[in-house]
């Protein structure tokens, strides 16, 4: 079996996190359909799974391309009331006829695209990693961005952001029936990221919530050295620079928790990754660095106001 995926991740554009109950409102995409929530060990709440259809050309190799037709599932994510994701998903299968047949087929198959032509698995999973998409061809971002601009546009946002972030891109194919484990994480660029997992005997559910934990962390971290780097921590005016960088403290720092909500059998990629990349031991040199100008600039603030009152001598 191939999945293929793409998780969009950024901030929800309001000034505060909203409280679960909101988010649930947010989320409820779909009339009658339920939203998820869980509120341990944070706020988690998720939307019903909608479909779209397609009727595309499907990357099949450098310079080839094929026909898939079917639905691809979209859903979005609320994290901490503060994290917004649009996570879109869909497995390709080789289609055993040679046209198009009536939309009751494949809507009696959801979130499955058949492709209609010759190609190669592998081949196909590597171009879907780095072909940029553009029409005809399969956009899973595009129709994730629908979404995500779906909730930014409800009443219940104020669209005043704390600070400032960018949306990031985590792009996946998975191969569900490989004969062994294997796991790739790449920064392609300073937004878009790709993830190649192989695996066997793993839930497809399993598989994408690995994937959005992903595009979570790598957000945050993302972000973190973003704020980190604009605050200029060695200025001449630490009161300036602590200013700058307290939105992390107050709206992101809580957040970090790679691999909470993961079964055990995919938690091992996240340590897979933690053993190549480094993430956690960067979040933390960065949250030292935050909390070290922190205490520094409480210190320089009271040395201040210290002098400020000897100068000052006693009241008459």
């Amino acid at each position: 079996m191939l999945v293929l995926g793409e998780v969009l991740t950024s901030l929800l554009p309001s000034s505060t996190a909203l409280p679960a109950d909101a988010c649930e409102r947010l989320l409820a995409l779909t009339t009658g359909a339920q939203v998820r929530r869980s509120d341990r060990p944070m706020s988690y709440v998720v939307s019903p799974e909608r479909l779209t259809g397609v009727d595309c050309q499907v990357p099949t190799g450098p310079h080839g391309t094929a026909r898939a037709i079917g639905t691809v599932t979209t859903r979005a994510v609320l994290t901490g009331g503060h994290v917004l994701q649009s996570s879109t998903r869909t497995v390709a299968e080789r289609s055993s006829h040679n046209r198009r047949l009536p939309w009751s087929y494949y809507l009696a198959r959801p979130s499955t695209v058949e492709v209609v032509g010759k190609y190669k698995e592998r081949a196909l999973a590597d171009a879907f990693l780095d072909v940029v998409p553009s029409s005809p061809m399969l956009n899973l971002a595009s129709i994730a961005g629908h979404t995500a601009d779906r909730v930014r546009a409800s009443s219940l946002v104020d669209s005043r952001v704390p600070f400032r972030s960018r949306q990031t891109t985590l792009r996946w194919v998975a191969q569900l029936s490989s004969s062994e484990d294997a796991f790739t994480f790449t920064v392609e660029r300073a937004d878009h990221r790709t993830v190649r997992l192989e695996t066997q005997g793993t839930d497809l559910g399993d598989v994408v919530a690995l994937c959005e934990d992903l595009a979570l962390h790598d957000w945050l971290l993302t972000t973190l050295t973003g704020i980190v780097t604009r605050a200029a921590l060695t200025t001449p005016k630490p009161s300036a620079a602590a200013d700058r960088i307290r939105p992390a403290v107050d709206h992101l720092l809580h957040l970090w928790m790679p691999g909470a909500r993961l079964e055990v059998r995919t938690r091992k990629f996240w340590e897979q990754m933690e053993q190549r990349a480094g993430f956690g031991v960067q979040w933390a040199a960065s949250v030292q660095r935050i909390r070290d100008h922190l205490a520094l600039s409480t210190l320089r603030e009271l040395s201040t106001l210290r002098e400020l009152g000897q100068l000052a001598g006693p009241a008459s």
